[in-house]
């Protein structure tokens, strides 16, 4: 066995040990969830225009109320998030490499590591 195997596994160890700043934790997801609301207005816009344009049926139209209710949904978790992030003090910290392994969207998880991400949603998603 080499010696690069367990320089490896300890630095791998390491990583798994490293607490973040609990503040840290909740400002990324305050942000991520900031992110994804505006996304979510992004869409509710798209589909509101193509409902003006055609003549989809109102009930249809309706469930946008759904949409939104999610959209305020999330909003209220971020103003929790970023507000939990000013309460935590900078000596409270946790471990967060087990729930990142979690996060399946690389760009999400980028963000949440404290990682920055250039991700241009108008150069992200191809328009149709």
């Amino acid at each position: 066995m080499s010696a690069a195997g367990p320089l490896r596994a300890a630095a791998a160890e390491k990583a798994q040990d490293a607490r973040t700043p609990a503040r840290q934790v909740f400002l990324s997801l305050a942000e991520e969830l900031e992110h994804a609301r505006i996304l979510g207005l992004r869409v509710e816009t798209a589909i509101c225009a193509i409902a003006v344009r055609t003549s989809i049926d109102s009930g249809i139209v309706s469930e946008l109320q759904q949409l939104d209710a999610v959209l305020q949904r999330i909003a209220a978790l971020r103003d929790f998030a970023a507000e939990v992030s000013r309460q935590c003090g900078e000596e409270q910290r946790v471990p967060t490499a087990s729930a990142l392994a979690r996060v399946t969207l690389g760009e999400v998880r980028a963000r949440l590591a404290g990682g920055a991400v250039d991700d241009d949603p108008d150069e992200a998603w191809e328009m149709l």
